[in-house]
């Protein structure tokens, strides 16, 4: 049976098919390290056939060849270590569904460019998407330390949510998460994080214990209470205690869209509808995101307002076509996404 295909993160499909144009032609050849020509017994020789295979990929590319054309970028890239060979191979290789060249042209790209954090995102991302968790876990731990001495630690953990929370695997993710922060696990942000990675790998119980275990360490922690109050809301559960949580939560931070999206939601629940509109409204006039807008499409949709409903879906549409809450509020409301996705 054959594996079933990688599935790259949208973030990782580049627009490859440049045109084929002196001037970047020129700048690839300029780039190529002087070193290379001048180890060369004849320099003319060398440029020639490396302006041939740049030509014969270009060629190959508008042929429809895009699998022919990374492999021969790829090969500039090993003979010059130019970075701007080695990305150009990099996003031929993901267009044509070749993680592993992909991965190899990424390799040289960093080398090379050790500063460019696009070169060190598309690596990690293209290491994730194939499942070489140790490796990545490897990297990430250094990153760590370093992070760490520079007093940047909350940004990379920010960084290193974001990677896991892409994993197609989400146990995956989860496991990469805990295990480069294991040395920091008793920090806020990374509790507050390893609890919403928890949610997202249905381990619902732990979630909730670490959610409770940070709420009592940090009575303020305004995040800590709505999560966990709307995660209650979500799932029709104890309701009561889902809007103490999340009225604490809004005393804490009654700005943050999200937790006026979580006071609208919970009388949702509650079948308080007017209150939940109010706060629906108000949510979504500070951030029209696709969740905002499909939880107020729904409860104008359970008031009856079918029009307006229709109108946010489709706007929830346009904000995220393909948003999980959104795609599962319309089939379990029965309403076909073709009557509300925007023309």
């Amino acid at each position: 049976m054959a594996a079933k295909p990688i599935q790259f993160p949208s973030n990782l499909v580049f627009k490859s098919r440049l045109a084929l144009a002196g001037t970047g032609l020129s700048l690839m050849l300029m780039a190529a390290p002087t070193t290379l020509w001048a180890a060369a017994p004849d320099r003319g020789q060398q440029q020639a056939a490396l302006i041939f295979q740049i030509l014969a990929s270009e060629i190959a590319l508008s042929q429809g060849e895009v699998g022919v054309a990374a492999l021969t970028y790829l090969n500039v890239a090993k003979q010059t270590q130019d970075p701007t060979a080695a990305r150009r191979a990099t996003e031929l290789a993901i267009e044509a569904r070749s993680p592993q060249r992909a991965e190899e042209a990424a390799q040289i790209w960093l080398a090379n460019a050790p500063n460019d954090q696009e070169a060190q995102n598309t690596l990690d991302l293209l290491q994730l998407v194939q499942g070489e968790t140790q490796k990545l876990i490897r990297s990430l731990s250094t990153r760590r330390l370093t992070a760490s001495k520079e007093n940047k630690a909350e940004l990379f953990y920010d960084y290193l949510a974001s990677l896991a929370g892409r994993a197609p695997d989400k146990l995956e993710g989860l496991k990469l998460f805990e295990t480069v922060s294991d040395p920091d696990r008793n920090q806020s942000h990374v509790v507050y994080t390893r609890a919403m990675l928890n949610e997202r790998a249905g381990r619902h119980p732990v979630m909730e214990a670490l959610l409770r275990e940070l709420i009592t360490r940090e009575p303020n922690h305004a995040h800590a209470h709505n999560a966990l109050g709307y995660h209650l809301a979500d799932r029709n559960e104890r309701l009561n205690e889902a809007l103490t949580l999340i009225e604490r939560a809004y005393a804490l931070a009654p700005n943050d869209a999200h937790i006026i999206d979580s006071m609208g939601w919970v009388y949702f629940r509650l079948g308080r509808l007017d209150l939940a509109e109010k706060y629906l409204r108000l949510a979504y006039q500070q951030q029209p995101d696709a969740e905002i807008s499909t939880h107020l499409a729904e409860v104008l949709w359970k008031k009856g307002q079918t029009a307006e409903a229709e109108s946010f879906f489709r706007a929830a549409f346009q904000a995220d076509p393909r948003s999980d809450i959104l795609i599962n509020t319309l089939n379990r409301l029965g309403i076909s996404p073709a009557r509300v996705h925007p023309r």
